[in-house]
């Protein structure tokens, strides 16, 4: 187990993790509704308390579950939380890339924590040691593209479906690109240790929060340059 206390750093990402089966959150009871979809939504700011909206009533046991369990793992009781759901037809195709979840490296950060569940055909991921430059700097460079050329030759593995498992930051996994257009069900349950103001983030209607502008992915993400093309040049 990482130490999630510790502030990450490259050295971190030398190995990469697979996810990690864990015990205690029970199965979701799906909703009724035929499609359902929530982008990180708050619903507990850190050192506060939950509100969870009628939309995520279902899944509120398993949220409060998850909190539990992260703090006895950790040993880190007040974190953000944020959910996502996306459940029906499959349509995002960014999460067919190999990346990482809370990788970023703008600011100092302990590891956040995401507990994922699926209905079928779990996220594949790679496992394995990344020698990293010493000149990469994750601030400039992009660190999924280089992490997946890294890991070219690595197997490609399955997560369970239909368990709950925790995929840390080290984690390098894509949704499978077969679930494309297929009816599933994801379900993402976040603890970081920072706000994400992304402008993308489904409404609380029960934690008012500030209009947020940012968009982390055409603001900074796109504007990562790739590591190798850069040394050609």
């Amino acid at each position: 187990m990482r130490d999630f206390q510790k502030i990450k750093s490259m050295s971190d990402f030398r190995q990469t993790d697979p996810p990690i089966l864990v015990d205690g959150i029970s199965q979701p009871t799906l909703p009724p509704l035929h499609s359902q979809m929530i982008l990180r939504m708050l619903v507990r700011p850190k050192y506060g308390d939950f509100r969870i909206p009628n939309e995520l009533s279902w899944l509120e046991s398993q949220i409060r579950k998850a909190a539990a369990l992260d703090a006895n793992l950790t040993g880190i009781k007040d974190s953000w939380c944020y959910v996502t759901v996306r459940h029906g037809p499959t349509v995002s195709k960014t999460d067919d890339e190999w990346h990482f979840d809370g990788a970023s490296f703008r600011t100092g950060l302990i590891p956040e924590r995401n507990y994922i569940w699926v209905s079928h055909t779990g996220p594949q991921y790679k496992t394995g040691e990344i020698e990293w430059p010493e000149d990469f700097d994750p601030t400039k460079h992009n660190l999924f593209t280089y992490a997946s050329r890294a890991l070219t030759d690595a197997d490609i593995q399955t997560a369970p479906s239909g368990r709950w498992m925790m995929m840390t930051p080290f984690c390098l996994h894509r949704r499978d690109p077969a679930t494309n257009g297929a009816y599933r069900t994801f379900i993402r349950i976040s603890f970081p240790d920072i706000e994400g103001r992304d402008i993308n983030n489904t409404h609380n209607p029960l934690l008012p929060t500030p209009f947020f502008g940012r968009d982390p992915v055409k603001n900074f993400r796109n504007h990562l340059e790739d590591y190798q093309c850069k040394e050609r040049r």
